[in-house]
């Protein structure tokens, strides 16, 4: 036999909904009690709220936006390898990794990093590119030449000098015997170019340094007495012409290469070497029989007003450094196991310090021909007697190529 109990459909309670049993028996004076406990409770917390929103309306609005100055306070602190990333996060760090500030305030922060360039060229292709190194990297990722689209081609016979994180691009040559005057400056932070007032001469293959802050272009055109030097003050943003009385000139109008040592600049060219002092405009000639010419070739650098070149003729020994203080050649020791490369053709530069080459070698392998280009870092060390010392603290193929290449230069910045 089925028991059936009736129940309500406002609840089981008795008809009050939702319930229990207890409170259907409370003194009528305990729930009145309970209520004024609840509305004071419910005015204190209204009266809290209301304080809340006073303060709050005291306080500075929230901005919309992350000041530029916390953005370049930020990003000043993080690896350069890392900015690419960063700039697409939004507009505003795109124009902060872009803007003069950052680079002066990494550079007071003692942060800079030196960043190399190459203008490489492949003859079935034209005019050279240019090419980065991501150097400043995790050192379990290999290092690569990566091109950059975005940069124009650069003329042959162009002359190039770095600025802190600008390179100037002078002259050269567009088609046969068509010197240009004009100059342009690329900003590596972001790869963009911009044209600067032009020079007075047309000019290919001239010698250009940069001596306290003014770019010194001497030569790539016919010896005049007025005219054949000219100086870009780069704050100014102007050209003006030296005087140069003297009788030296090079053959065919152009030059090999130049650099800078105690502020006085060097230029070699096919038949000797020359010395000009911008402070006082006097020459120094160096005949091919003097020591200065005894390995000084087209590829070399300077490092701490010393000056490095590759003797491609000696097998063991072929890095020699020069300095201009005794006026002799020693070569760089401890160096072992260079790879073989063609040491005729290669490029050197200043990279913070350290001494990098890059060179070309032939590779067939697995009966697959290409073109390598290698870059090797060398660490340097002064010991006792003045003897400098190398250490290779990388060496690694950069870019292969299944076309011939060349290297035609390579310039260090830093940002």
């Amino acid at each position: 036999m089925a028991i059936i109990s009736e129940t309500s459909d406002d609840g089981s309670n008795g008809g009050v909904p939702n319930k229990k049993p207890e409170e259907l028996h409370k003194n009528p004076k305990e729930e009145e009690n309970q209520n004024e406990n609840q509305n004071e409770k419910q005015k204190e917390e209204d009266q809290e709220d209301d304080h809340q929103e006073e303060e709050a309306e005291n306080l500075p609005p929230i901005p919309r936006r992350i000041p530029q100055a916390l953005i370049r306070s930020t990003v000043a602190l993080i690896r350069r390898c890392h900015y690419p990333s960063l700039s697409l996060l939004s507009k505003a760090f795109r124009r902060v990794i872009s803007s003069p500030e950052l680079h002066h305030r990494r550079l007071s922060l003692h942060l800079t990093e030196p960043v190399l360039y190459a203008l490489i060229g492949f003859p079935s292709h034209g005019f050279p590119s240019w090419f980065i190194l991501n150097h400043n990297i995790p050192r379990n990722i290999p290092l690569r030449l990566s091109e950059i689209g975005s940069l124009p081609r650069m003329n042959p016979g162009s002359a190039v000098v770095t600025i802190g994180y600008k390179m100037y691009v002078i002259g050269g040559m567009i088609g046969p015997f068509n010197h240009v005057k004009t100059v342009f400056v690329i900003d590596c932070r972001v790869h963009t170019c911009n044209y600067l007032p032009t020079m007075h001469r047309a000019r290919y293959r001239a010698a250009a340094e940069v001596i306290d802050g003014k770019i010194y272009v001497i030569g790539g055109c016919k010896k005049r007495y007025d005219d054949w030097i000219e100086m870009f003050d780069v704050e100014n943003g102007t050209w003006s012409t030296v005087p140069d009385p003297s009788p030296w000139k090079s053959p065919g109008g152009g030059f090999v290469t130049s650099v800078v040592m105690q502020n006085k600049i060097y230029i070699l060219d096919d038949l000797r070497g020359l010395v000009y002092d911008p402070s006082d405009g006097t020459w120094e000639s160096w005949e091919h029989e003097t020591k200065l010419m005894s390995y000084w070739s087209k590829p070399c650098c300077v490092i701490e007003d010393l000056l490095y070149s590759l003797d491609p003729w000696c097998v063991q020994r072929q890095l020699q450094v020069y300095d201009p203080n005794g006026m002799f050649w020693t070569p760089v020791m401890g160096l072992h196991g260079l790879p073989n490369l063609n040491y005729f053709n290669c490029k050197m530069a200043n990279v913070g310090g350290k001494l990098m080459v890059l060179g070309t070698t032939d590779n067939s392998d697995k009966g697959i021909w290409c073109v390598e280009i290698w870059c090797v870092e060398i660490a340097l060390e002064k010991r006792e007697r003045g003897q400098i010392w190398g250490k290779i603290d990388s060496m690694e193929p950069v870019l292969r190529s299944m076309n011939a290449a060349y290297i035609d230069l390579c310039r260090s910045v830093t940002f």
